[in-house]
């Protein structure tokens, strides 16, 4: 029996799948028709008949000359650096982007180099939209290429905040930062083997179904004296204002002394038999920790003599290091990682150094202080531009877990690190400068 079909007969399957075409296309013409524009817009998707958007890929090195002397500042980094950083990432580019790719549209592939250009102009604050023009490619590639990039340099071990990829400095590590920190420290410091600080890294409000995912509530991620949604960063940086260390995995309410004893480096050094820190070296903080064996921080208090008070000022002159470091970043909660990591890179391979503290710092402070007694001010000086009033335990120790909300007892009589650089202060005979 032939069940061949008769010459210029289409087969029953054919016309039926042409009839549900057709029956489609005219349901969803009259659902348009029915529509208004603003209706429209609402729409997932392109609307019929919208085409793809032809778009011309662009040269990195060109959009770097045509930038001129504005190119480091846009990237951040100079193109020799830009062409440095892409060598290193590139087979961890080409592993995300081209492993199995198929080009299903007019335009060409986009290559690794215009993908981590897109990325770099992203995390510098470029808009979205500036970036489709400047480099030639659609929205949604913009994000796979963020979100791309930083997959390939987390998992770059070579751009790591440690040797060896380690969560802190070794010994040898803690030596040359130490000798970085004494460098700048007019009363010659040279046990510091970081500089510690919080931030706030703002968000939006999260929603309630990531908090009863995260476990957190909704109120814990507002900071209150900022007004402002987000997580809490502890980092640490080196005298090169390089992050060597980070923690964010508490919300902004949280306390900068809650986070630290709480976080692995924190809970590991509160006890003495840690010998994560060199003997006798310390980390450098402010008045949101408590003074022990590895810490170090201003005297606080309204009545401090004159060589606490000069002991302050040289301790901020080293410490201030980290709020340069938090300065120069960019932080998005997300990709916080992959930020710092891109921070330490600029400033190994791009001759950017961080100026030196003594002399600058000094006349700085001086002018400041000198301006500070004729306006409104959080902290009050004196005639001699010294603060009348540190600041004490206010906000910090609020949520420690003995539950007093003050500042815990520091460690006693003992000779800790930072008692001995008292003592230096004092045998250099080193004072606050004096207005001028």
């Amino acid at each position: 029996m032939c069940l061949a079909t008769p010459p210029g007969r289409q087969p029953l399957f054919m016309k039926r799948h042409l009839d549900r075409r057709r029956h489609i296309m005219m349901m969803t013409a009259c659902v348009l028709d029915m529509l208004d524009e603003d209706e429209r817009k609402h729409l997932r998707g392109r609307l019929v008949g919208t085409k793809n958007v032809r778009r011309t890929r662009k040269k990195v090195e060109n959009m770097f000359a045509q930038l001129g002397s504005y190119g480091r500042k846009a990237y951040r980094m100079s193109l020799e650096s830009f062409l440095h950083l892409h060598d290193i990432l590139e087979p961890a580019l080409r592993e995300e982007f081209l492993r199995g790719q198929r080009t299903r549209n007019t335009n060409n592939r986009i290559s690794t180099k215009l993908r981590l250009s897109a990325a770099i102009r992203f995390f510098a604050g470029a808009s979205i939209y500036d970036i489709i023009l400047t480099h030639g490619i659609g929205k949604q590639s913009v994000y796979e290429s963020v979100y791309g990039v930083v997959n390939a340099v987390n998992s770059e071990k070579s751009l790591s905040l440690n040797a060896d990829n380690a969560p802190f400095p070794s010994h040898a590590e803690q030596r040359e930062i130490a000798a970085g920190f004494r460098q700048k420290s007019a009363a010659d410091f040279d046990k510091i083997v970081l500089a510690l600080d919080g931030m706030l890294v703002w968000t939006t409000e999260p929603s309630k179904a990531d908090c009863d995912y995260l476990k957190i509530g909704q109120r814990l991620f507002h900071c209150y004296r900022k007004d402002k949604y987000g997580w809490l960063l502890m980092a640490g940086c080196d005298s090169e204002a390089r992050f060597r260390w980070a923690d964010i995995r508490h919300p902004a309410s949280t306390s900068d002394y809650l986070a630290w004893t709480t976080s692995e480096l924190g809970a590991e050094l509160s006890t003495d038999e840690s010998n994560i820190i060199l003997e006798d070296h310390v980390i450098a903080g402010d008045n949101a920790f408590v003074e022990n064996m590895t810490m170090a921080t201003p005297v606080p208090g309204m009545n401090i003599s004159p060589l606490e008070d000069s002991y302050n000022f040289y301790l901020s002159q080293v410490r201030i290091t980290i709020e340069r470091a938090f300065g120069i970043l960019v932080p998005v909660p997300a990709i916080v990682t992959c930020l710092m990591k891109l921070h330490n890179f600029c400033i190994d391979h791009d001759s950017r150094r961080t100026p030196s503290t003594i002399h600058e710092d000094e006349r700085s402070i001086q002018v400041r202080a000198y301006r500070m007694p004729r306006h409104p001010t959080a902290v009050s000086l004196d005639a001699a531009g010294a603060p009348r009033a540190l600041v004490g335990s206010g906000h910090h120790f609020r949520d420690e877990p003995g539950g007093t909300g003050r500042r815990p007892e520091p460690a006693g009589e003992r000779r800790t690190p930072m008692r001995k650089m008292m003592r230096q202060v004092a045998r250099l005979d080193l004072l606050r400068p004096p207005l001028e």
